[in-house]
């Protein structure tokens, strides 16, 4: 048998109807470093850890239900039509990429709106949580043995064995493709931030992520194997066609981040950190409170050296 053999159990343990997958662990992960990055982008441009906090529990709403709606209406469109309970059992897998991006930016523009953020800054920070999310869930799906690639017959394939074929052919690796190209993005990301030396350009992260991420995604799925049918008329797969307008978005994103003027920049940055006006505030209030206290005293002091007037 020529290649690797990959039959490795997706399930660290299982006790009675408790199950450890690798793929929980690293989406752990994912949401623990990510909320890391994310937070410290926000922090650059003066927003509190309170901020940040407010939307994880919406960025993370957001991202699974756009992943899973995507992926079941884009890829087995007239299965969950005919059935659409089918959409809520999620413990059967089906997530999509595209649709976590959507799901996550909706949140993004709802909740930047709703707090008076601008959206290029609250995007800057998602996108480093996004890619390293690429990275991990793409292992994850190797861990899995799922959404495995085409039949190949090169010296680095794969046999995997728990695929519904069993291991009879050789196929690409297509998953560790895409998680290598999402390292690429993340170190692009890293890159970027090193040659902006602490200088804020909003925007430039959101647009270096999206033409790069879906860039690699659209030729990834020439070693995909398909999800739908093929359409021998038309050259495109569905991934394709779904990753062409993010990477035009992309491009219009990265050009208006460029030419944002240091004045523009400078009206996004909060001027101090929301938590740490209040606790001034708090600090002003309690130092006029015990002012007034110290005059009243002094006062009472004063009338009782005068004496009663005679």
């Amino acid at each position: 048998m020529h290649g690797f053999v990959w039959n490795v159990d997706p399930n660290i343990f299982v006790i009675g109807p408790i199950r450890l997958r690798y793929y929980g662990i690293l989406l752990a992960i994912t949401l623990l470093v990510g909320y890391y990055f994310f937070q410290k982008q926000m922090k650059k441009y003066g927003y509190s850890e309170e901020v940040s906090m407010d939307f994880l529990f919406w960025g993370i709403l957001s991202t699974f239900i756009g992943a899973r709606l995507a992926h079941c209406y884009f890829y087995e469109t007239s299965h969950f039509i005919n059935n659409p309970l089918e959409v809520l059992k999620i413990w059967k897998g089906g997530i999509s990429s595209h649709g976590a991006t959507v799901g996550l930016f909706i949140s993004a523009i709802w909740f930047a709106r709703s707090r008076k953020i601008p959206f290029a800054i609250l995007g800057d920070g998602i996108v480093f949580a996004a890619a390293l999310g690429a990275i991990l869930f793409r292992i994850g799906n190797f861990m899995n043995s799922e959404i495995v690639g085409r039949v190949t017959a090169v010296p680095w394939g794969v046999h995997f064995m728990r695929y519904s074929d069993n291991g009879l052919y050789l196929r690409h690796p297509s998953q560790l493709y895409e998680a290598a190209g999402g390292l690429i993005v993340l170190l692009s990301l890293f890159a970027v931030e090193f040659y902006l030396k602490g200088k804020k350009r909003p925007g430039i992260f959101s647009g270096v992520f999206l033409i790069g991420y879906f860039t690699f995604r659209f030729f990834v799925e020439y070693f995909k194997e398909f999800q739908i049918d093929p359409n021998n008329t038309f050259p495109l797969t569905m991934g394709q066609c779904l990753s062409i307008p993010f990477v035009i978005i992309g491009i219009y994103i990265l050009i208006r981040s460029l030419q944002l003027k240091p004045e523009a920049i400078e009206l996004m940055v909060v001027k101090e950190v929301p938590e740490k006006t209040e606790s001034k505030k708090a600090a002003a209030k309690k130092k006029k409170t015990i002012e007034k206290q110290n005059k009243s005293k002094q006062q009472k002091k004063s009338t009782a050296k005068k004496g009663p007037l005679k």
